[in-house]
């Protein structure tokens, strides 16, 4: 299991930004700068019929204001996608051990991301088993994007619940 690092290099910020979706008070607000989440979206797009998937990389601020922050996006290399699946392979794993060691060696996997091509934004069954088993630290987040219906939504722990939450997008202020 991947931990946070709360010593991070990154200089610590308040989550500020626009708000999108709904903030709950009671969880740690989540920061994505808006290059970032435009990353994410361009590469949901490269395939609309089929599944994407990815990691989002970051920190736990743990000084002050507690915040997840969402700095990089990782593609999931050599995932299994299909039309209404994605399955990380054991590949999968090991390029994003690798990802982070090399490409990201101060970060954490703060979540990850998936595409429902035309089918909108939620978790399956089989979404909310993957986020229980694989990102179930409490700070742990989840996107879906939809990209025929340009859509998008982040979920989060609340309460030992996954719920839909929102997210503040804003400039990176490194």
């Amino acid at each position: 299991m991947i931990t946070p690092n709360p010593k991070s290099a990154a200089p610590a910020i308040e989550p500020r930004g626009k708000a999108i979706g709904t903030i709950h008070q009671d969880t740690l607000p989540i920061f994505m700068p808006e290059a970032v989440l435009e990353q994410v979206l361009e590469y949901s797009e490269r395939d609309p019929l089929h599944e994407l998937g990815g990691f989002l990389i970051g920190g736990l601020h743990l000084e002050g204001r507690e915040f997840v922050e969402v700095r990089h996006f990782a593609p999931a290399k050599d995932a299994r996608s299909r039309a209404a699946s994605l399955t990380f392979t054991h590949e999968t794993w090991s390029n994003l051990r690798r990802d982070l060691e090399q490409r990201f060696p101060n970060e954490v996997v703060v979540g990850w991301q998936h595409t429902h091509p035309n089918l909108g934004v939620f978790l399956s069954a089989y979404d909310v088993f993957l986020h229980r088993h694989f990102f179930g630290e409490s700070w742990q987040i989840a996107m879906v994007v939809d990209p025929q219906r340009q859509e998008f939504g982040f979920f989060q722990w609340r309460h030992g619940e996954i719920v839909d939450c929102g997210v503040y997008v804003g400039e990176s202020r490194k």
